[in-house]
Protein backbone atom coordinates (compact mmCIF):
# COMPACT_ATOMS: atom_id res chain seq x y z
CA UNK A 1 0.00 0.00 0.00
CA UNK A 2 1.62 3.34 -1.08
CA UNK A 3 0.70 6.20 1.30
CA UNK A 4 -0.18 9.09 -0.45
CA UNK A 5 -1.93 12.88 0.39
CA UNK A 6 -5.64 11.24 0.02
CA UNK A 7 -4.57 8.83 2.35
CA UNK A 8 -2.73 11.03 4.99
CA UNK A 9 -5.98 12.87 4.92
CA UNK A 10 -8.45 10.42 5.24
CA UNK A 11 -6.59 9.85 8.28
CA UNK A 12 -5.95 13.15 9.53
CA UNK A 13 -9.93 13.64 9.25
CA UNK A 14 -10.77 9.95 10.37
CA UNK A 15 -8.41 11.45 13.96
CA UNK A 16 -10.41 14.97 14.00
CA UNK A 17 -13.87 13.60 13.68
CA UNK A 18 -12.91 10.86 16.18
CA UNK A 19 -11.02 13.23 18.81
CA UNK A 20 -14.39 15.94 18.26
CA UNK A 21 -16.87 13.56 19.41
CA UNK A 22 -14.56 12.25 22.63
CA UNK A 23 -14.47 15.81 23.78
CA UNK A 24 -18.02 16.45 23.27
CA UNK A 25 -19.23 13.12 24.58
CA UNK A 26 -16.66 14.49 27.70
CA UNK A 27 -18.01 18.07 27.81
CA UNK A 28 -21.52 16.49 28.42
CA UNK A 29 -20.95 14.39 30.98
CA UNK A 30 -19.69 17.31 32.93
CA UNK A 31 -22.22 19.00 35.66
CA UNK A 32 -22.51 22.55 35.05
CA UNK A 33 -25.01 23.44 37.30
CA UNK A 34 -25.01 26.96 39.01
CA UNK A 35 -23.73 27.12 42.48
CA UNK A 36 -26.78 29.13 43.46
CA UNK A 37 -29.96 28.50 41.91
CA UNK A 38 -31.41 32.24 42.69
CA UNK A 39 -27.73 33.55 41.65
CA UNK A 40 -29.79 36.95 40.13
CA UNK A 41 -31.28 37.44 43.63
CA UNK A 42 -28.38 37.08 45.65
CA UNK A 43 -26.22 39.47 43.89
CA UNK A 44 -28.67 42.30 43.75
CA UNK A 45 -28.43 42.32 47.82
CA UNK A 46 -24.92 42.29 47.73
CA UNK A 47 -24.76 45.38 49.58
CA UNK A 48 -26.53 43.95 52.60
CA UNK A 49 -24.04 41.15 52.44
CA UNK A 50 -20.78 43.60 52.25
CA UNK A 51 -22.58 45.64 55.28
CA UNK A 52 -22.50 42.26 57.26
CA UNK A 53 -19.10 41.65 56.51
CA UNK A 54 -17.87 45.74 57.43
CA UNK A 55 -19.49 44.69 60.57
CA UNK A 56 -17.73 41.26 61.24
CA UNK A 57 -14.35 43.10 60.47
CA UNK A 58 -15.17 45.99 63.57
CA UNK A 59 -15.75 43.15 65.88
CA UNK A 60 -12.39 43.09 68.25
CA UNK A 61 -12.97 38.97 68.22
CA UNK A 62 -14.69 37.09 65.38
CA UNK A 63 -16.49 33.78 65.35
CA UNK A 64 -13.79 31.15 66.12
CA UNK A 65 -14.09 27.72 64.32
CA UNK A 66 -13.02 24.63 65.66
CA UNK A 67 -12.97 21.59 63.83
CA UNK A 68 -12.76 18.03 65.77
CA UNK A 69 -12.04 15.54 63.08
CA UNK A 70 -12.04 12.83 65.92
CA UNK A 71 -15.54 13.60 67.28
CA UNK A 72 -16.82 14.68 63.35
CA UNK A 73 -17.89 18.44 64.66
CA UNK A 74 -17.42 21.89 64.08
CA UNK A 75 -17.55 23.89 67.42
CA UNK A 76 -18.30 27.87 66.34
CA UNK A 77 -17.54 30.05 69.90
CA UNK A 78 -19.29 33.48 69.49
CA UNK A 79 -17.98 36.79 70.81
CA UNK A 80 -19.41 37.14 74.48
CA UNK A 81 -19.17 41.22 73.99
CA UNK A 82 -22.82 41.80 75.09
CA UNK A 83 -25.57 39.53 76.75
CA UNK A 84 -28.32 39.76 74.11
CA UNK A 85 -29.43 36.69 72.00
CA UNK A 86 -27.74 35.54 69.22
CA UNK A 87 -29.76 34.12 66.16
CA UNK A 88 -28.51 33.04 62.80
CA UNK A 89 -27.89 30.42 60.10
CA UNK A 90 -24.64 28.11 59.33
CA UNK A 91 -24.27 27.18 55.81
CA UNK A 92 -21.92 24.25 55.41
CA UNK A 93 -21.42 24.50 51.68
CA UNK A 94 -19.19 22.10 49.33
CA UNK A 95 -18.01 24.00 46.45
CA UNK A 96 -17.82 20.78 44.58
CA UNK A 97 -21.29 19.33 44.89
CA UNK A 98 -24.31 21.44 45.84
CA UNK A 99 -26.67 18.27 46.79
CA UNK A 100 -24.33 17.97 49.70
CA UNK A 101 -24.80 21.50 51.36
CA UNK A 102 -26.37 21.78 54.74
CA UNK A 103 -27.90 24.88 56.49
CA UNK A 104 -28.53 24.65 60.27
CA UNK A 105 -30.31 27.54 62.31
CA UNK A 106 -29.69 28.31 65.75
CA UNK A 107 -30.34 30.50 68.72
CA UNK A 108 -28.22 31.30 71.64
CA UNK A 109 -29.16 32.56 74.79
CA UNK A 110 -26.85 32.43 77.65
CA UNK A 111 -23.92 29.86 75.87
CA UNK A 112 -21.67 31.26 73.54
CA UNK A 113 -21.29 27.92 71.44
CA UNK A 114 -23.15 26.09 68.92
CA UNK A 115 -21.82 22.70 67.71
CA UNK A 116 -22.53 20.89 64.42
CA UNK A 117 -22.35 16.79 64.00
CA UNK A 118 -20.61 15.97 60.60
CA UNK A 119 -21.51 12.40 60.69
CA UNK A 120 -22.75 11.78 57.00
CA UNK A 121 -20.49 14.92 55.59
CA UNK A 122 -19.08 14.49 52.47
CA UNK A 123 -14.84 14.86 52.79
CA UNK A 124 -13.05 17.52 51.09
CA UNK A 125 -12.89 21.20 51.25
CA UNK A 126 -15.95 22.96 52.78
CA UNK A 127 -16.92 26.66 53.82
CA UNK A 128 -18.62 27.27 56.87
CA UNK A 129 -20.46 30.37 56.20
CA UNK A 130 -22.07 31.89 59.62
CA UNK A 131 -24.71 34.96 58.88
CA UNK A 132 -25.54 35.86 62.69
CA UNK A 133 -27.21 38.76 64.16
CA UNK A 134 -27.04 40.16 67.80
CA UNK A 135 -28.71 43.20 69.03
CA UNK A 136 -30.08 44.16 66.06
CA UNK A 137 -26.70 44.05 64.12
CA UNK A 138 -25.79 41.75 61.62
CA UNK A 139 -22.89 40.41 60.79
CA UNK A 140 -21.61 37.34 58.12
CA UNK A 141 -18.11 35.29 58.32
CA UNK A 142 -16.74 32.19 55.66
CA UNK A 143 -14.27 30.00 57.00
CA UNK A 144 -12.86 27.10 55.20
CA UNK A 145 -11.30 23.46 56.37
CA UNK A 146 -10.89 20.19 55.09
CA UNK A 147 -13.00 17.29 56.44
Amino acid sequence: MKFNWGTGLTIFFIIFVSTLVFVLYQAFQQDNSLVMDNYYEEDIKYQQQYDKIKNTSELTTKVKLDFDSAKGEISLTFPLDSMAITTGIVLVYHPADKSADKKYDFNLNQTNVYQIKLDKMTKGRIKVKIDWERAGVKYYQEEEIII
